[in-house]
């Protein structure tokens, strides 16, 4: 698999007219700093895209990577060419197979790559990318760098995620979007990026399974060693119906698949803001420990919603020991709360969230970092401080800064030092409550 990811020189087959997919993919590899060479193949263009010849005939040219986007009838001959002339691996962007009922159209390729050997993602896809090498064979929104590898059996929801991720400063280690999986599909896909050391999350959207026992197997064994979190699309009897129509695939009884999601150690997930919610967390802490939550905040309504949340989904909000209540009352002037939630009230500034959170930090296994300025406070001091207290003790740090443009910068400065900053604390606790059963079940494997 790592030859997709890391070619030297890459073939683009697709008309190259302005607007077109293959001037589109030249654009992202060109403006996205591709290193290797690229070869623009169409016979019908010629001249140059991009600064670059295209070429009218591929025979004399050596390269690793094809990307094919003509009409799907045209496909199997050149596939046949490719395969006589060793090309390794092939990504079919275009439609027209077995989503429209064009099955045997598929199965013509599937028939060729294993005459010759080839690896094939694809057909009906939107492209990979690779942002360590600046690999970018896709129509979409080119990805920013990050440790979360993406696949994808929908094209276009990957465009609409790599677009969100975009705005949300949300960075991929790689992409893939598999459409039909005539070849390569998410198992082959797993498995490649549980060794792959960019990817420290793998995040998953599919439809449907072909073959679950074996994808099962591989994800609880890549489970072990990095958390897998899914979308799984076609809950609904409308879903399903939508879905077979949509890839070609068979959506299946969802609640076996929450149930094999379960078994295996699958972070599923209810689409694609929880999504970035659990990647972004598991990037930062990829475990927690135990299920005592500590929350500390300056405005008690919010905090009081959490602390809710928290409960609901079983998680401890003990109480602080006596010790730590006697060393509270030496710090904080007499009306402050001493309980959990830690409400700082008026009195909550920097010092004082530095103070309280590295002291209570012995006793929990997490924690919610809630605050709410006025319009004379300034956020970014909270958020240096609670940047201070991660870097001196051992248990992770969640924040919920609230709201807009008073706590943009001081995000910025959250996410600098690793804190994830989520816009209520309610997905805090989702997103503690889940990489906390992940941690349970790596425990007792």
């Amino acid at each position: 698999m790592k030859k997709f990811f890391y070619p030297s020189s890459v073939a683009i087959f697709a008309s190259m007219k302005e607007g077109k997919t293959g001037y589109e993919i030249i654009k992202n590899m060109v403006e996205g700093g591709f290193k290797g060479k690229i070869y623009p193949i169409s016979q019908s263009s010629g001249g140059k895209v991009f600064q670059l010849e295209v070429y009218p005939d591929y025979q004399d040219l050596e390269f690793d990577l094809a990307i094919i986007a003509i009409p799907e009838k045209f496909i199997p001959a050149l596939l046949e060419d490719l395969g006589k002339k060793g090309v390794p691996r092939i990504v079919i962007i275009s439609a027209g197979f077995s989503e429209v009922g064009n099955r045997e159209g598929e199965e013509a390729i599937k028939d060729i790559a294993r005459k010759y050997r080839m690896r094939v993602i694809g057909p009906n896809c939107a492209g990979i990318m690779n942002t360590e090498n600046n690999l970018f064979t896709s129509i979409e929104v080119r990805a920013l760098p990050g440790g979360t590898a993406f696949i994808t059996q929908s094209g276009a929801l990957g465009g609409a995620v790599l677009m969100m991720a975009e705005e949300l400063n949300f960075g991929f280690s790689k992409f893939v979007s598999f459409g039909n999986r005539c070849d390569v599909g998410e198992i082959d896909l797993i498995e490649y990026f549980e060794n792959d050391p960019q990817t420290k999350v793998i995040a998953l959207y599919i439809e449907g399974l072909v073959e679950g026992r074996k994808f099962l197997l591989q994800a609880g064994k890549t489970g072990l060693k990095k958390p897998i979190v899914a979308i799984k699309a076609g809950k609904s009897s409308a879903g399903m119906r939508a879905t077979s129509s949509h890839t070609g695939s068979l959506a299946g009884e969802d609640k076996i698949y929450d149930a094999a999601f379960h078994q295996a150690g699958i972070l599923r997930v209810e689409g694609v803001e929880e999504m970035f919610d659990l990647c972004r967390a598991l990037n930062y802490y990829p475990k927690i420990e135990g299920n005592r939550i500590a929350v500390i905040t300056n405005s008690g309504g919010p905090a009081v919603m959490a602390v809710d949340k928290l409960e609901e989904l079983g998680l401890n909000i003990c109480e602080p020991s006596k010790i730590l209540k006697e060393r509270l009352k030496e710090m904080l002037p007499p009306h402050v709360s001493l309980g959990n939630p830690y409400d700082l009230l008026a009195y909550g500034e920097a010092e004082n969230f530095y103070q309280v959170s590295k002291a209570i930090a012995p006793e929990y296994d997490a924690l919610i970092a809630i605050f709410v300025p006025t319009s004379f406070m300034d956020s970014t001091k909270i958020a240096s401080a609670l940047g201070k207290v991660k870097q001196e003790i051992k248990i992770p740090i969640f924040a919920n800064f609230m709201a807009g443009r008073l706590v943009k910068e001081a995000a910025a400065v959250l996410e600098s030092y690793g804190i994830p900053n989520y816009s209520t604390g309610e997905r805090c606790a989702r997103v503690i409550q889940k990489i906390y059963k992940y941690t349970m079940r790596l425990n007792n494997k």
